[in-house]
């Protein structure tokens, strides 16, 4: 039954990657290929931005009370 599962699904990927790779044409695959290099950079990038914003936040606006005052 597992085999029969495994096999299922590499068909299915294989008929997928059949029927969607002569529809591709090459500029469009860079573009994309780019276009999604630029968003993970940028995703990253403003992932580190927040990060550091954050504690900045928590640093300044989010102190511990003393509690001896």
């Amino acid at each position: 039954m597992n085999s029969n599962s495994a096999s299922l699904k590499l068909g299915t990927l294989g008929g997928t990657l059949a029927a969607a790779l002569p529809s591709l044409q090459r500029d469009t695959l860079l573009e994309a290929i780019i276009l999604a290099g630029v968003g993970a950079c940028v995703s990253f990038v403003v992932s580190m931005v927040l990060k550091v914003l954050f504690k900045y936040l928590q640093k300044h606006f989010f102190k511990p009370r003393d509690p001896n005052s």
